[in-house]
This record gives C-alpha cells, structure tokens and sequence, in this order.
C-alpha cells in the first residue's frame, strides 16, 4: 500500500541528482514555473485562476512571497523547474508538488470537497506509484470495452470479506471521475459497509434510508470531488437483503442513466449472504476480485457460479497482491494454492492481464 517517502532534501540542498521523481516531473513536461517577482502583488483573483505552480502556493499560502522569490534563485540558477528547486531546498514534499503538479493537468489530487480521503487510496495519493498505474490501466481497459455505452454500471463483488473489492470499488471510482467522467459510487454493503470510511463520511443517512423511503437520494449524495459522488449506505437495516430486492433499488440505478457516467456499485461478500447476487443481478455486470493467500479456488469458482446463474456477467477478474514480475503469488506459503486460482482463472477467463483481466 501506501509508503512514506523520506525526502533527501530536508537537511540540505546537494546539487541535482538522478531521481525517479524528478525524472517523471522532466517526462511531463510541465511548464511549471514560478511566478516573476512582479506578480506577487497580482490580484486575488488573478492568483486564483492562475495554474502556475508558484501562484498556486502563493495563493494557498502554502508559500510566502518570500519563499517563492528564493525557490526562482535556485531555479534559475540550477536550471531547474519550480517543483524541483523547491523540494531540494525543503520548503515542499514531493507529495505537495504532486498534487499540484495533477491539479494543472485537471486530474482529481487528494484534497476532498467533504471530508478526507483515506491514506491507503494510491490512486488519490501516489498518483505516480505502481498500485495507481494499475487502478488507471484498470480503468482504461473497462472504458474500451464500454466504450459504445452510455453509461457504465459495474458492481464490484467478492467471495468473502477483506479480500479488497470496497478498496477497489473507491480506487476504480476516483480513477474514472479523474477523467472527467461522473461518478457514483454506491455502498450497497448493508451488513459491514466501507465506503463512508474511506471518504471520512461518518455516520449518516444514505441508501437504505433511500431504499426504505425514508429520504430521497439528492438529500444524501455527497460530492466529494467534481465528478465523484459517493452514496454512502446509511444505518444497517434487520432485513438487507429484503429491502436490497425491493424495486427501488433497480428504479434508483436506472435513475442514475441520466445524471451520471458510471455508477460503481460495492457489495457484501457473496460468500456470507445472498446481498451480493441480489445487487449485482440489478447491475448486470460485475468484477470478481480475490486476494493473495485468502482466496481458494472452491470460494472462487462458487462465486463465479452464483453470479453467472443469477445472470451477472462478470466482465473480467482482479487478483489482489499479484506478483508481476514473475506472473504468481508474492507468498510462497500459499504457493501451491496460488497456483490453483491461477489456473482457476485462466479457465475462467478469456483474456488476461498481469493481476487482472477484463473480458472484451
């Protein structure tokens, strides 16, 4: 998962040398450079339209005039970009500078409308690491293959619990609303839901009440970035499965053709209750995530059953911790078993992707 970068910088200010960071700042080719000293007096308006990096800081006041004015010395002097300089002289961490750096891109960082997002979530907060390239290969393999759709409804299943489908449901969400493409996520886990964790939602309505008709969904939807809202899944109901196979929930997703994108749907376990092909048989289509010395091969092969005979398509499969250098399980104590869902899988599936695959 997520881990801290110790910045090099912090204690002086060595000349440029080789890094991955830097290196992937020069590929970008971002034109980020500080503002010139005569800007520091623009006006507030101007700062705040400004996709500069050094007006950005500045307006932020992340950065002090004064700050600015000695990162565009170094700048200068070193032949480096604004973000660059700064990092080298202490004054921004490479996780600030990333940030911004998305900003001017347009690309959703990690700073939420409500609330905060979980640490965990790379694709939010290492958008230059491995498990976020992942996620938005992912996401660019789901786009292809609805790239004839209107809109995308997709609901994210497993055979038990923690083996990682609410982190991916939240991770594939925050990676199609970064690409412009609006987003619902829905927590339809009524028995152990996530999402309201990892977005820091806290406890609130959401849709049971919805379901239960006790609210109307524009009174719970929470935007939490400019194209993700996130349906959280309100106070545990005695009877999920009943009001999960009222109509309501097919009347609410169909609802959602006309105001969304994509609508990604998170469920409970298949394994522990019927709420999983209940939900995902209104969906009508489905990703079937395992994880790494957790998933068996009898688990899986009785979810991938479940959902085919209550007519879900499972439209391709993700496989948690996956080694890809060497195509298997990173823990050889759960060798033989990997092997197994390996194969397991291959069956299953068409086509194959290092740690998932996506059906055409």
């Amino acid at each position: 998962m997520m881990s801290e970068h110790k910045d090099p910088f912090a204690d002086s200010v060595p000349a440029a040398a080789a890094d991955p960071f830097l290196d992937e700042l020069n590929s970008l080719e971002v034109a980020a450079l500080a503002a010139a000293p005569a800007s520091l007096v623009t006006k507030d308006k101007a700062l705040r339209n400004s996709t500069r990096m050094g007006d950005i800081f500045l307006f932020s006041q992340r950065l002090s005039p004064e700050q600015i004015e000695k990162i565009v010395q170094t700048q200068t002097q070193r032949g480096l970009r604004f973000g660059e300089a700064a990092i080298q002289l202490g004054m921004l961490t490479r996780e600030e500078v990333e940030e911004v750096l998305a900003t001017q891109f347009g690309y959703a960082g990690g700073s939420l409308l409500v609330g905060q997002a979980d640490p965990t979530l790379a694709i939010l907060h290492q958008p230059f690491s491995t498990e976020a390239e992942e996620i938005r290969r992912l996401r660019s393999n789901i786009l292809l293959r609805e790239a004839t759709q209107d809109f995308i409804r997709l609901a994210v299943i497993s055979a038990q619990r923690s083996e990682g489908k609410s982190y991916l449901a939240a991770s594939l969400a925050l990676a199609l609303a970064q690409v412009g493409k609006r987003t619902l996520l829905i927590d339809a886990d009524l028995r152990a839901p996530s999402q309201h964790r990892y977005f820091t939602l806290g406890s609130r309505d959401g849709l049971s009440s919805v379901l239960a008709g006790r609210t109307s969904l524009d009174e719970v939807l929470v935007q939490v970035l400019p194209e993700l809202f996130v349906l959280p899944a309100g106070p545990m109901p005695p009877n999920p499965l009943e009001i999960l196979r009222a109509p309501r929930l097919q009347a609410l997703l169909h609802a959602c053709r006309d105001r969304f994108d994509a609508c990604i749907v998170d469920t409970h376990a298949a394994m522990s209750a019927a709420d999983a092909q209940m939900v995902a048989h209104q969906v009508g289509q489905a990703l079937l995530v395992g994880w790494r010395d957790h998933t068996t091969l009898q688990t899986l092969r009785q979810a991938y059953d479940d959902m085919q005979s209550a007519g879900v398509d499972i439209i391709g499969t993700i496989y948690n911790a996956f080694d890809q250098q060497r195509n298997r399980p990173l823990v050889r104590a759960s060798r033989s078993m990997g092997a197994r869902l390996q194969h397991a899988w291959q069956r299953l599936r068409r086509r194959r992707y290092p740690g998932s695959s996506i059906r055409g």
